[in-house]
């Protein structure tokens, strides 16, 4: 590394960066250049002669930052970095458990399974233990699975504590798809965690074997870690203690997947030894953005501490807009872009809106289509999900694992070959009874008699066709295998024959895939072309990893998938009491602390204008299908910003000025308003007003749904939300 690049660093910056050995804590507030201090710092080390590239771990959270961060630490060291290992956690640890889960009795080819592929494998489990899909949904059981094995809470331990008849159903679902799992040799993503940590564990001398090697580990976005992520760094840096972790106790967002604050709240416990380093000069927002953020998230208790400054103008204040509903919003949000568009010169990929939940988007997409403004949606349906691109990974999946069940299950009769679902509930009743996997009954389907001759041939031509392939999986590239497989098994011929424009679409996606496996081969860093390297790769892409900011386009995201980008102008929609902080977040001050980061994180994405909007009016849908149309307040953490950073422009304080269409807009606008307030006074309720319940005690009306005797109040009581029918609750009325 040469002296220039150190010139370029702020004081705190040079410190993270030279202090090379023990444990070290780099708190880096939002926009502070944690990116450059972590890539400076791992050429410093190579360059110090510290350390060899293949001595350093650098993990971080997608796969798009870790390829940066490569990219950037080639261009300071000013070499190949290709035996240094950078990654996610999750394709760290695929690369462990490749060379060493044989010790766990898996074998190396073992696949990863997406959400998908787990829900079909619980399904396939709920209709072996006769429970009924509709009572005990297979998503929420996967999620409920995901949930304990992010908590590291075992199937045994679960059995254990299951406590009524619900949870003993779910315990012996987790049983059963565990064990399905070990018969597939597959693995889910909590699976790539928890076995590298089993591994650990079981085998000192695999972990002894890692701790040798990896003489510093540095992770990045640390305070997103869960326990297994935890200790898995903890158990790998516990022989030297060169472990650097950068991250923001501010900016923790993931609790509901796992993420643990307390790792990095406790860093210092773990490590009494260690350095901390504050890094809190921003280099992307005005210090007006920055001002509103320290003070909002100021209110929070778990944190430790830092104040964000920047030398940038202190910019325009924040714009808060008041609106009807959601339509009126999604209209402000398209007067917002254009006038940024026309009048201050941004690009279309300079601006990004942000809500809280996905349902959001559509009123906002709505208007965005109207309006012509060209927009992107993260967050949408994946590439990767797509049915007929699922469809062609099933068949590569089952080349590379041949005990990959519900790869198999996906394409036994895909493209229709008249293996009909009774035929192949018998092959799987052979299989059972025989010990052995699906795909070997299939190979031996001669010997199944409860089949009839014509479909036992159509089963072991299928075998035979799958088993040619098979035997050049280790002598082509992934793209001539998936070439060779769609042509062999006519993958893109119905799609042909079609004229349908969604037909049409899914041919295109086939060969997007074909291009996207191109490009695998053509870029292959260390040569490995191969299928189950492709696969690893596609298993762990995530929604970011193939969303382009150069495209001409506004960006629409949640608040969570925005994490981690910077945008000259945001927009942040929804911001209203039950929205944004969520309803359910109000009961516990751990989930409202973490509601309050998301909004601390959503503001620091902007690096020039930033706009707040709420409606007093919003229409949301339930699971069943029907709506209902809320009266909102404004959201806690509008008021938490201080008068000085923000302009508040109410319902009727920026008419003036507006097109005709605008100002006809604000007039239905206000017709609503009195229409609200009319029917607020004939119940004597209004939203934010104070009553006295008998049981519950003093609370604060938050929500009000329906009219007359239906009337429904949501009512905050302490820190406990409650939904009561107003003619039965016998409230008394208080003046505050």
């Amino acid at each position: 590394m040469t002296q220039d690049l150190l010139e370029n660093l702020n004081d705190k910056q040079r410190l993270a960066v030279e202090t090379d050995d023990g444990p070290i804590l780099v708190l880096a507030g939002a926009g502070s250049g944690k990116t450059r201090v972590l890539t400076c710092k791992i050429a410093r080390l190579m360059e110090q002669r510290k350390a060899k590239p293949w001595e350093i771990l650098a993990v971080t959270f997608t796969n798009k930052a870790a390829g940066e961060m490569r990219k950037r630490v080639e261009e300071f060291a000013g070499m190949m970095v290709d035996g240094m290992w950078i990654g996610t956690f999750h394709s760290i640890c695929a690369r462990i458990l490749r060379m060493e889960i044989d010790a766990l009795g898996y074998q190396s080819n073992f696949s990863i399974y997406d959400t998908d592929d787990q829900i079909r494998q619980i399904q396939y489990v709920m209709d072996k233990l006769n429970l009924n899909a509709k009572q005990l949904r297979p998503r929420s059981v996967q999620h409920i699975i995901s949930d304990n094995k992010n908590r590291m809470v075992s199937v045994d331990r679960y059995e254990q504590e299951a406590a009524n008849f619900g949870d003993r159903q779910i315990a012996s679902v987790y049983r059963e798809y565990e064990d399905a799992m070990r018969r597939n040799n597959a693995l889910d993503f909590d699976d790539l965690l928890l076995k590298t940590l089993d591994l650990f564990t079981r085998h000192d001398a695999v972990l002894r074997k890692y701790q040798s090697r990896f003489k510093y580990v540095l992770v990045d976005e640390y305070q997103d870690t869960n326990k297994a992520q935890y200790y898995i760094v903890k158990q790998i840096a516990s022989t030297h203690r060169n472990i650097c972790v950068v991250g923001d106790e501010d900016q923790s967002i993931y609790r509901w997947r796992g993420a643990d604050i307390e790792n990095i709240l406790g860093f210092e416990k773990d490590y009494p030894e260690a350095t901390v380093i504050r890094l809190e000069q921003n280099y992307r927002s005005t210090q007006n953005i920055l001002d509103a953020a320290n003070a909002v998230v100021a209110n929070n208790k778990k944190r430790l501490g830092k104040n964000l400054w920047s030398h940038k103008d202190s910019g325009p204040k924040i714009q808060i807009h008041q609106l009807v509903d959601e339509n009126a919003e999604a209209l402000q949000v398209v007067d917002i872009l254009k006038d940024q568009y026309v009048r201050n010169g941004h690009a279309y990929n300079d601006m990004a809106i942000l809500y809280r939940t996905n349902a959001q988007s559509r009123a906002l997409e709505d208007r965005l289509r109207r309006g012509n403004v060209p927009y992107t949606l993260v967050g949408g349906t994946k590439f990767y999900d797509r049915k007929e691109v699922k469809d062609v990974l099933a068949y590569l999946r089952i080349l590379v694992n041949q005990q990959d069940a519900v790869a198999l299950r996906r394409i036994v009769n895909y493209p229709s070959r008249g293996i009909g679902a009774t035929s192949q509930e018998r092959l799987e009743t052979h299989a059972a009874e025989q010990g052995i996997s699906l795909y070997e009954a299939l190979q031996r389907a001669a010997e199944i008699t409860t089949i009839n001759a014509g479909t036992r041939a159509k089963m072991q031509n299928f075998a035979e066709a799958l088993d040619a392939i098979v035997a050049d999986v280790d002598k082509v590239s992934a793209y001539e295998l998936a070439h060779l497989v769609i042509d062999r098994f006519r993958l893109k011929e119905q799609y042909q024959m079609s004229s349908a424009i969604e037909d049409e679409t899914r041919l295109e996606n086939i060969n997007e895939l074909l291009n996207s496996i191109a490009v695998f081969t053509e870029q292959a860093r260390d040569d490995d072309v191969s299928l189950q390297r492709y696969l690893e790769d596609v298993s762990l892409l995530t929604d970011l990893d193939r969303w382009d900011p150069g495209f001409s386009a506004v960006t629409l995201m949640t608040l969570h998938s925005a994490k981690g980008l910077e945008f000259p102008v945001v927009i942040i929609a929804g911001m209203e009491e039950g929205l944004f902080p969520l309803f359910r977040s109000l009961e516990r001050e751990d989930d409202l602390e973490e509601e309050r980061r998301l909004f601390y994180v959503g503001m620091t994405r902007a690096e020039d204008a930033l706009y707040l909007l709420w409606a007093g009016q919003r229409r949301r849908f339930t699971g069943d299908g029907s709506g209902m149309s809320y009266r909102n307040t404004a959201s806690r953490f509008l008021a938490e910003i201080p008068s000085d950073f923000k302009n508040d422009r109410r319902l009727d304080s920026f008419a003036s000025g507006y097109r005709p269409r605008q100002r006809q807009r604000f007039k239905e606008r206000d017709a609503f308003t009195a229409a609200a307030t009319a029917i607020d006074n004939e119940a004597g309720y209004k939203i934010g007003d104070w009553v006295q319940h008998d049981t519950f005690g003093r609370g604060q009306i938050l929500g009000i749904e329906g009219s007359g005797v239906g009337l429904k109040l949501s009512i905050l009581f302490g820190k406990k939300l409650k939904k009561i029918i107003a003619e039965y609750a016998n409230l008394e009325r208080l003046d505050k």
